[in-house]
C-alpha cells in the first residue's frame, strides 16, 4: 500500500554509501602517517570544501561561480606551496633535552678538573716520597708542575752495594701527554738501571725502548748519574738535558757538567750511543751538586723578563753551604719573589746533592 508516494523508489544498501568514506579515511590515515598532523588537517579541509564547491560551479549565478573559482585557486596555490616546501624544505627533529647546553659544559669542565686533580695526585705519588739516606751525603729533590700535571721527572734508584742512581728529566711537551710519557720514562729507567752502574749503558737501553714507544714529535731530555757511596765518585751521562752545576769549597767558579748527548727518543740507537759520553767526577766534602730543569731559568714575570741563568747561579751560590733541603727552598722562594704570582709555562724540578 502506497500512501505518501505515487511511485516506488529503490534504496542502495547503507554499506555502499559508506564505502567512499572508508577509502577517504584510509587516505587521511596515510597522509597523517607519512606527512604529519598538519598535512592531514589540510587534506581534510580540502575534502570538506570540495563537496560545497561542486554546487557553486554548477550554479547559473556568476557570483557563485567566481566564489568557487577563487576557492579552487586558493586550494591549488596551497597545494603547490605545500609540495614545494616538502621538496625543498628541511625536516627539524626536536629532541627532548631538559638540561641547557651551558650547564652541560660546566659539568663537563668540572668533571675534567676533578680528573686532572686525581692525575696530579697520582703523578706526584710516583715521585720519591722520602729523601734517600746515604752516609756522608745530604740529598733532596722537588718538582712543581706548571699545570695540573707536568712532564718533569726526578728519581732516586737504589743500586747494588748501597750505590744510588740519580735521574732528572724533562718531556718536550706539557700537560697530560707529557705526564703520560714521564710515567713511561720512570718505568723504563727503573727496569734497566737496578743492576747497571754505567749511566751510558742505562740511557742507551732506555733510548732504544723510548724510540719505539713514543711519537716522533716528542722526546725526553735526561741527566742520569750513579753515585758510588764508598769511593765518593759520581759517574754521569747527559741526554740533551741541562748541565748539572758543581759548587766547590775553594771559591772557584761553578763547574758545569755537560758531556755530549742527544735527547731520548730522537734516534733509534747508533747515533745516540755514539754521541753519548759518560764522565766521572771525584766528590770532596763540602761539594754541592745541583740538577735542574729549565723551568727555573725560564721562569717569567709579568713584564716578560726571564729569571735567567745568571740570577739562578747567584741564588745558588749564596746558599751553597746550607742543607740540601734549605737550598731547594731558598731557590723556590727567590723564584716566587721574581715571578710575583705570574702564571708559569714550564715545570720546575731540582735535585740537590751535598757531600758532607
Amino acid at each position: 500500500m502506497n500512501i505518501f508516494f505515487s511511485n516506488s523508489h529503490i534504496f542502495w544498501p547503507s554499506y555502499w554509501s559508506l564505502l567512499p568514506y572508508f577509502f577517504i579515511a584510509l587516505l587521511q590515515g596515510f597522509i597523517f602517517w607519512r606527512y604529519g598532523l598538519i598535512a592531514a588537517v589540510c587534506s581534510n579541509i580540502v575534502m570538506q570544501i570540495m563537496p560545497v564547491m561542486i554546487p557553486l560551479f554548477s550554479s547559473a549565478a556568476f557570483e557563485y561561480q567566481m566564489t568557487a573559482y577563487l576557492f579552487g585557486v586558493f586550494i591549488l596555490g596551497m597545494l603547490v606551496l605545500g609540495f614545494t616546501g616538502l621538496k625543498k624544505g628541511k625536516f627539524i627533529i626536536f629532541a627532548r633535552n631538559e638540561e641547557p647546553a651551558h650547564i652541560r659544559r660546566i659539568k663537563e669542565q668540572t668533571r675534567m678538573q676533578k680528573e686532572l686533580e686525581i692525575a696530579k695526585k697520582v703523578q706526584l705519588g710516583l715521585l720519591p716520597k722520602e729523601k734517600p739516606q746515604r752516609k756522608g751525603f745530604d740529598i733532596a729533590g722537588v718538582s712543581y708542575p706548571a699545570l695540573e700535571v707536568g712532564g718533569d721527572y726526578f728519581d732516586f734508584i737504589g743500586l747494588d752495594n748501597g750505590n744510588l742512581g740519580i735521574a732528572i728529566g724533562d718531556v718536550s711537551g706539557k700537560g697530560v701527554p707529557a705526564a703520560i710519557y714521564m710515567t713511561l720514562t720512570k718505568g723504563i729507567l727503573q727496569s734497566h738501571a737496578e743492576h747497571d752502574l754505567s749511566p751510558k749503558h742505562v740511557l742507551s737501553k732506555v733510548n732504544s725502548l723510548m724510540y719505539r714507544t713514543i711519537e716522533k714529535s716528542w722526546y725526553v731530555s735526561m741527566f742520569y748519574a750513579v753515585l758510588e757511596v764508598e769511593t765518593k765518585k759520581l759517574r754521569f751521562s747527559r741526554a740533551g738535558h741541562n748541565p748539572a752545576i758543581v759548587f766547590h769549597t775553594d771559591g772557584s767558579e761553578p763547574q758545569m757538567l755537560q758531556p755530549a748527548g742527544i735527547g731520548l727518543g730522537l734516534e733509534y740507537g747508533d747515533i745516540f750511543t755514539q754521541t753519548l759520553v759518560e764522565s766521572e767526577i771525584q766528590l770532596t766534602p763540602g761539594t754541592t751538586l745541583v740538577f735542574y730543569t729549565d723551568g727555573f731559568t725560564e721562569a717569567m714575570n709579568a713584564d716578560g723578563e726571564e729569571f735567567g741563568e745568571d740570577r739562578f747561579l747567584e741564588i745558588l751560590s749564596t746558599y751553597k753551604n746550607g742543607s740540601a733541603e734549605g737550598l731547594l727552598q731558598h731557590a723556590l722562594t727567590e723564584i716566587n719573589k721574581f715571578v710575583d704570582g705570574f702564571p708559569q709555562h714550564d715545570d720546575m724540578t731540582m735535585v740537590v746533592l751535598k757531600v758532607q
